[in-house]
């Protein structure tokens, strides 16, 4: 197994903001990359190392949940990645508790070294590890990082106040000026769709209509247009690539009050500094400037249209009552991939909308009661808990000598990973004795090769004891997701919304009224089945 380097980037919108406030050091996704190239390049211990790269560009710090360091982290538990270097303590993370977890006791138990280039850290030198700089350090990024953000946000509020347009991409029927990204200006072929929409709702013709018309004359959805014109953005709230037009889609549009020429700001906001989960804004909170741009629609028209929409609100919100619904938002069609709709009806019944939009798409039409889903999805679930049961009880007779030797395995998964750091020290020390001339090139690669050899056999060995305690806790008994949720349904007389969120993914409904039910925590029940089958080779049961 060779020795592997990842080197991780972060850049947010934060750094990018204060760059442009005048910020002397530039924190930039390639000056990054410069830097840890050269710095890994330089070190003659990482010779002939496989170097990976993870980047986060736009991204704050206090939040974990960065795509870039979960894809390196998940590679770190699989023990892939040997060692991680960044520019700093502040582009790992600057969320401090998790940072120093990170640090002074995940690192170190999984044997990885973590190297900070220019805070100088390095978790092969034992006391910088828990030395005060470096707890101080990375507190004070923690706290530099809530200073930042809460300047950043007092700052878009004024911007926003003078009337600037600050989300990164313009609303359908508007783009950005030319030399001015906060400010928009009309886009005559998207806002000519955009007043045909208007004109049309005011004359009380329903949205599902005005999609159905749209649909049947070719016009290009928001997200196919914008992709026509250049637009870079990546990620698109649709469930097909050539998607089109769908009832939702003309509601928001007759919704969105920047048509009248107003900016409107602050409308969600994330409930903590660097997590992703945003909660909704009271409207006399939002910061809303009239005459910022010029306007597609008038006001008069755009309130004659809200009213002529009340209707359809109240049936969209009938329609989809959460509280009520334990399957809600889990029905999907098998054709087109879209929820599909809830007729809020004595006996209630799910359709494809898909069907009565558009004609590229052949959709079932026919209706499927919700008591025949409900009964279905019940005895599907007590089958999922009898499977449950049955293979914990294989698992347990199989598997009951584990027990004995959990406590033994997890002490040599230590004592290797001891092993490893150890052997990582000692071939740092081959290459000084190399470098100082007490030994020859031909002496030190002999050892060197020899030494990583013994490491990487022991990294392999605790790949294989780490994936016979997948399924186990530390007293020996059965821990598997699967089991744990779904054991308890044996005998349930009734699908509750509790459950319903608790195990079941969703139902596809094909053609001929055909379903298919997604379960939740699969990737448990196939790493117990993996569990089950190993045998005492891969690390299986004794």
């Amino acid at each position: 197994m060779s020795y592997t380097v990842a080197r991780y980037l972060r850049l947010s919108a934060e750094d990018q903001d204060m760059s442009q406030a005048g910020k002397t050091e530039s924190d930039s996704i390639a000056n990054q990359r410069n830097l840890l190239r050269d710095f890994i390049s330089q070190k003659q211990e990482f010779e002939g190392a496989d170097v990976l790269e993870f980047c986060d560009d736009g991204w704050s710090g206090k939040n974990f949940e960065r795509p870039g360091v979960r894809k390196m982290l998940e590679q770190v538990k699989q023990g892939k990645i040997q060692c991680i270097v960044v520019k700093d303590f502040s582009r790992f993370g600057r969320d401090y508790l998790t940072v120093g977890n990170y640090i002074s006791r995940v690192f170190p138990f999984l044997g990885v070294r973590f190297i900070a280039v220019n805070d100088g850290f390095d978790s092969n030198r034992p006391m910088d590890i828990d030395s005060l700089e470096t707890s101080f350090k990375t507190l004070l990024y923690d706290l530099y990082s809530r200073d930042l953000s809460r300047k950043v946000r007092h700052a878009k509020e004024f911007r926003a106040r003078q009337g600037d347009f600050l989300s990164p991409f313009a609303p359908y029927g508007y783009k950005k000026a030319a030399g001015n990204s906060k400010q928009l200006v009309i886009d005559p072929e998207a806002a000519g769709t955009v007043r045909r929409i208007f004109h049309l709702a005011a004359e009380g013709i329903s949205v599902l209509e005005i999609a159905r018309t749209l649909n049947r004359e070719g016009v290009l959805t928001p997200m196919r247009y914008k992709r026509a014109n250049g637009c870079s953005r990546t990620v698109w709230p649709s469930v097909q690539e050539d998607n089109f037009w769908m009832a939702d889609t003309v509601y928001n549009i007759l919704r969105d009050e920047q048509y009248t020429g107003k900016t409107i700001y602050g409308k969600h906001k994330r409930d903590e500094v660097g997590k992703n989960h945003v909660v909704k804004v009271e409207r006399p909170d939002w910061i809303i400037v009239e005459g910022a741009h010029e306007g597609i629609i008038g006001q008069e028209e755009f309130e004659r249209v809200q009213k002529k929409i009340r209707t359809y609100t109240r049936n969209r919100v009938s329609s989809f009552n959460k509280e009520e619904n334990c399957l809600y938002k889990k029905v999907r069609c098998g054709t087109c991939g879209h929820l599909m709709q809830r007729a809020r009806v004595k006996q209630p019944y799910y359709f494809c909308r898909i069907a009565h939009i558009t004609e590229t798409c052949h959709c079932p039409t026919e209706k499927i009661l919700e008591s025949d889903l409900m009964k279905v999805a019940l005895t599907e679930i007590r089958t999922q808990a009898l499977y449950a049961v049955e293979i914990s009880h294989i698992w347990e007779e199989k598997c009951h000598m584990k027990r004995n030797d959990t406590d033994a395995t997890w002490k040599s998964v230590a004592n290797l990973k001891e092993t490893c750091i150890g052997l990582d020290r000692y071939i740092r020390e081959l290459y000084e004795k190399y470098a100082f001339g007490e030994m020859d090139k031909k002496e030190y690669l002999a050892a060197k090769n020899m030494a990583v050899r013994k490491r990487d056999s022991a990294a392999a060995r605790i790949q294989e004891m780490e994936a016979s305690l997948q399924n186990i806790d530390r007293e020996g008994r059965l821990k598997n997701q699967y089991v744990e949720h779904f054991q308890t349904h044996t005998e349930i007389e009734e699908l509750t919304s509790e459950i319903a969120r608790d195990v079941l993914k969703e139902i596809i409904i094909y053609p001929g009224k055909m379903i298919h039910i997604v379960w939740n925590y699969q990737e448990d029940l196939k790493q117990m089945l993996l569990d089950i089958n190993a045998d005492e080779n891969t690390g299986g049961c004794k």
